[in-house]
């Protein structure tokens, strides 16, 4: 694992904020959280890649939603990893706790995610010519925010989403590839269920 000192200062300051969040709503608040409150797919794109995910949310209380999500993420570095061209892609996993300004799910929010995505690139190196694979396990916490758009009576939701964070390599099996600072901006269509 080659983790800098920047990695681990954004580090730091995610898990701080994720605790913060979680820190604002009580245990009696999570023993009620067995309802699914929403479904549904999200498209992210960033400058090295796309990700798309399906979701889906618990109501954990009037104005906050704990999401948990699969999905595959695309990446098409090009030169901007370790090596002259880096592609690949692997599936993933992120849970997200998504605060609201107002009740009933809608408006205005702030979302903290922590995603893993367990990913094979390919990557070239033109001078001199050299070429391989390797396996990554990726760490990749966000802070974003953004706001739902509610269509047909409540029943469907657009959200947009601009989220901003770390990718950090955790696993590397093979030569080292790129991570750092990401930023993301996504929309997701979601189905209420309440």
């Amino acid at each position: 694992m080659n983790m800098s000192l920047r990695h681990l200062h954004y580090f730091g300051i995610i898990i701080v904020l994720l605790c913060s969040s979680f820190d604002a709503f009580s245990q009696e608040t999570v023993a009620r959280t067995s309802k699914i409150s929403t479904l549904g797919l999200e498209l992210q794109g960033y400058p090295a890649g796309i990700i798309t995910q399906l979701r889906v949310g618990f109501q954990a209380s009037p104005k906050s939603e704990l999401i948990g999500s699969l999905g595959y993420n695309i990446a098409r570095r090009q030169d901007f990893g370790v090596h002259d061209n880096e592609e690949g892609g692997g599936l993933g996993y992120a849970l997200a706790y998504k605060q609201y300004f107002k009740e009933g799910l809608k408006a205005w929010f702030v979302e903290a995610q922590t995603s893993f995505w367990h990913m094979d690139i390919d990557w070239t190196d033109n001078n001199p010519s050299n070429s391989g694979s390797t396996y990554i396990t990726v760490f990749q916490p966000t802070i974003g925010f953004g706001y739902d758009f509610q269509l047909k009576g409540d029943r469907l939701k657009i959200s947009l989403k601009a989220a901003f964070g770390s990718e950090i390599n955790i696993n590397t099996q093979g030569e080292d590839v790129g991570e750092g600072g990401i930023s993301l901006f996504g929309a997701s269509l979601a189905y209420n269920l309440n």
